[in-house]
């Protein structure tokens, strides 16, 4: 099934961050948020999430995994707009303490939770803990893909998507398929893809 522009009401998907960390609408329209100094971390730009939050439409009251989270802009940007829970995952100590201090400020702690741990650690935790999600980010840092593919990550996070649900992941290179069982619609800005990937539904 083709991904469709404005297609959450009716599948529970959605939404992903931006170079200003600045919220774009919701709740915490306009709010700032806060990015470690001298981080490494690479948010998408603000042209890149506005696609994304435009195209996915109302996502109130999903079930949100953000993975790679680094400052929370695109966990938080889902919380602005009503999502009902969202699990951060970042690895690296000082971008997670900017995370939870973003969460504190925009009064979101109670709806989340965060995970200080490597990715793979992170997602084994929840798959034992049978977690799913109907939208799934995952914003890798470009270097990971000297070793990597995107098909990596898809099917290691995909194992938490839900039937219906959706998983966004940013890419610095062209892909030409799917992983076995996923759909795939992808958009590129330049240098930057972003690829929405969906779960095959059988046909029987």
């Amino acid at each position: 099934m083709p991904f469709q522009k404005g297609f959450a009401k009716n599948r529970p998907y959605g939404s992903i961050s931006n170079l200003m960390l600045q919220v774009l609408t919701g709740s915490q329209k306009g709010r700032k948020l806060k990015v470690p100094k001298g981080s490494k971390v690479r948010p998408p730009t603000s042209r890149v999430k506005k696609s994304i939050f435009d195209r996915l439409g109302d996502i109130s009251g999903l079930r949100v995994l953000d993975v790679f989270s680094g400052s929370g802009s695109l966990g938080i940007e889902s919380l602005s707009r009503d999502t009902g829970h969202v699990t951060f995952i970042e690895k690296d100590p000082a971008a997670f303490k900017v995370l939870t201090e973003n969460l504190t400020l925009c009064g979101f702690l109670g709806s989340a939770e965060l995970l200080c741990s490597d990715y793979e650690n992170a997602l084994r935790k929840l798959k034992r803990h049978n977690e799913s999600y109907d939208l799934i980010f995952v914003d890798p840092p470009y270097e990971l893909y000297k070793t990597m593919k995107v098909s990596d990550f898809v099917e290691n996070a995909g194992e938490l998507l839900r039937e219906l649900g959706i998983l966004i992941i940013e890419h610095d290179h062209k892909i030409e398929d799917s992983p076995a069982g996923f759909s795939r619609f992808t958009k590129p800005f330049g240098g930057t893809h972003v690829s929405y990937f969906t779960k095959e539904v059988s046909s029987e």
